[in-house]
């Protein structure tokens, strides 16, 4: 077996053992408790932009992890994880340059606590994120490259985009089902 492929093994179980862990924790407390200390860092998020209704999202399975096609600020396509235990989206540094999305530097650099341990990254602000036909305006994202991603995945969709909506995830269908919240 290649050290590439080894990497990316451990990678998908380091993915997975995330996934399961933080859903074991978050499970047991109100996430509502822990959203107003993040909220605090910048201003808050924008409305939804389109579709008022439900919006089905076609995901990819990729080793254990479920990856959308996601549209950041009008033109610039990214690939993320979808990671409802993550309180930021999550955006490598290249596809923050490429969608134009820069630093806020009175919120930044950040310091957060990942499953790897601390890292610091920068909060910045992405004028638009959309997936599929549903969107959020003024998203806090996180820059910060995460190592050992699978080629092509551009970083993680977390609750800074996910806050404003019910999320049901399709598993036997690949979808993800999002609703605004009214």
């Amino acid at each position: 077996m290649g050290t590439a492929n080894r990497l990316f093994i451990a990678f998908m179980v380091l993915a997975i053992g995330t996934v399961v862990g933080s859903q074991a924790i978050l499970s047991r407390f109100s996430l509502d408790q822990f959203l107003p200390t993040t909220r605090s860092l910048a201003p808050e998020a924008g409305q939804v932009t389109a579709g008022s209704e439900d919006s089905v999202i076609s995901l990819e399975h990729l080793g254990g992890v479920w990856v959308a096609q996601v549209e950041l600020n009008d033109f610039h396509e990214a690939r993320l994880i979808i990671d409802t235990g993550a309180t930021f989206t999550t955006i490598s540094e290249d596809m923050a340059f490429e969608a134009g999305i820069r630093s806020d530097t009175a919120n930044s650099p950040i310091n957060l606590l990942t499953v790897g341990g601390r890292v610091q990254a920068e909060l910045a602000v992405a004028r638009r994120i959309r997936v599929g036909n549903i969107g959020r305006d003024d998203v806090q994202v996180v820059i910060h490259t995460i190592p050992n991603l699978p080629d092509g995945i551009d970083g993680l969709l977390g609750l800074s985009f996910f806050d404003r909506f019910l999320v049901r995830l399709d598993h036997s269908n690949q979808q993800l089902h999002l609703s605004p919240r009214t």
